[in-house]
């Protein structure tokens, strides 16, 4: 395993996030032609080697939102997600256990729905049992015993929290101080305070922190000062989904795990595993 690079491939990728984003954002397409093109302009000025396809994603967000003046253009989507997600988990739930690796792989299993998966495949999916291709569950139960400590739950997109908050209970009841962490407001599907109460699961999760920043993953140089404390201190870091594995990957850091699905070529590549697996791997990787 290593972290993740860069490939050719996410070129493409980050375009059709474009004409989605841009899609979403606004019905005027006098302002969809100039949020296209400025968001364009962003992809071929940042993509080279050692760029970060979440970061790009992050740049050309904001400026796609500003051009439309639409704030949160994935909104209705965020909302049917979580409509979705809600009556996947009713149906998935009773089968997953109520042991550590039973709840971790119920957690992953949100992280299978994607905007550019079909709805059948995603069905499909959900409704298999989850089998991780890489597991540091031993390593990740020695941290725990350890404990209790504070440990950061990295929340990532919309709808996924019927699944989080299985583990998350069970974190706290084994002493830890699990803060559940959203994003400080729109950007792509990633889940917010507001999308998290708008649910019914907000007084569930709290205590919920955000990063003070709408950035898919985590850029520590834009978070706030009060969320960068909370990260400082943390003696365990839970990381959910691809963009927190782009964003942090690089760090080294033994405090994080991610939990994931890689459902691209280059963040399979990364972790050694084929396109589609799940899993939850430490985040120390081997260089080059």
């Amino acid at each position: 395993m290593k972290p993740m690079e860069i490939q050719p491939e996410c070129y493409g990728c980050l375009e059709r996030l474009v004409e989605l984003a841009v899609s979403l954002a606004s019905p005027d397409m006098e302002l969809q032609v100039q949020a296209r093109e400025a968001a364009r302009e962003i992809i071929a000025r940042e993509f080279r080697p050692g760029a970060i396809p979440a970061r790009i994603a992050n740049r050309y967000h904001r400026a796609i939102q500003a051009i439309t003046g639409n704030p949160d253009p994935f909104n209705l989507r965020k909302t049917a997600e979580t409509a979705f997600l809600a009556r996947l988990y009713e149906q998935t739930a009773p089968a997953y256990g109520r042991d550590l690796l039973s709840l971790l792989k119920l957690a992953v299993l949100g992280n299978a729905v994607d905007y550019f998966r079909d709805e059948a495949e995603v069905m499909e999916q959900m409704l298999s049992p989850v089998e991780f291709a890489v597991s540091h569950l031993v390593e990740f139960g020695k941290e725990l015993s350890r404990g209790p400590g504070l440990l950061l739950y990295l929340a990532d997109n919309a709808g996924e929290q019927f699944f989080d908050r299985p583990l998350v209970d069970h974190l706290r009841g084994r002493g830890w101080e699990a803060r559940y962490v959203v994003k400080s407001g729109p950007i792509q599907n990633d889940m917010t305070r507001e999308d998290l109460y708008a649910s019914g699961l907000g007084e569930a999760l709290e205590p919920v922190a955000d990063t003070g920043a709408r950035t898919v993953g985590l850029e520590l140089e834009r978070i706030s000062p009060e969320f960068r404390r909370l990260f400082d201190r943390a003696n365990l870091i839970l990381a959910k989904g691809m963009g927190h594995f782009e964003t942090l990957s690089l760090r080294h850091d033994p405090r994080v795990f991610f939990l994931l699905q890689a459902k691209c070529s280059p963040v399979a590549l990364a972790l050694g595993v084929p396109p589609g697996a799940f899993v939850f791997t430490r985040g120390i990787f081997a260089e080059g």
